[in-house]
């Protein structure tokens, strides 16, 4: 296996091991969890969290993204050699087109990939947002009534 393979493997399979038990210690992901999941390999926070549709486009446009990089740098570095063998002046036009989209690339993978760390914590915080409430917790707690009051009662709950 190549260096790059081993970079690839050996986080996939580190979180593929930590996750779940982090996610099962507590019954529902924490955001720091999906963060990090997120941030380590793509789509993974996704996952964590269980939008399974959104875990698999964000890893497909983040592979698209980082392959187009390597891509692009493959025939930066090629254009670049063959002008510094030959000094013609096309392959240094190629290299700056190369160089250019390369550049392009970054700014674009830098985006996606914070875009998904973003979307993976605010997933892990909205997780059990749409259950639907139960009959008892619109009632204030029996400490916090008013005593002989059962006139007209208005309250406002936030939780975080």
């Amino acid at each position: 296996m190549t260096r790059w393979g081993h970079l690839v493997l050996v986080p996939a399979v580190a979180l593929a091991l930590a996750v779940p038990a982090a996610v099962s210690a507590g019954g529902r992901p924490g955001p720091t969890t999906a963060l990090v999941a997120a941030a380590a390999y793509p789509g993974l926070g996704q996952l964590v969290v269980g939008s399974e549709m959104k875990a698999a486009a964000v890893g497909v446009g983040q592979a698209y993204v980082v392959a187009r990089l390597i891509l692009e740098d493959r025939w930066t570095r090629h254009a670049l050699r063959l002008y510094n063998e030959t000094g013609r002046a096309s392959y240094y036009d190629d290299y700056s087109e190369h160089y250019d989209r390369r550049q392009t690339l970054v700014w674009w993978a830098l985006a996606v990939g914070i875009l998904s760390v973003a979307d993976a914590y605010v997933d892990a915080h909205l997780v059990g947002f749409d259950d639907p409430i139960r009959p008892g917790m619109s009632e204030l707690e029996p400490e916090a009534r008013p005593v002989g009051d059962d006139g007209l009662r208005v309250g406002l709950a936030v939780r975080f």
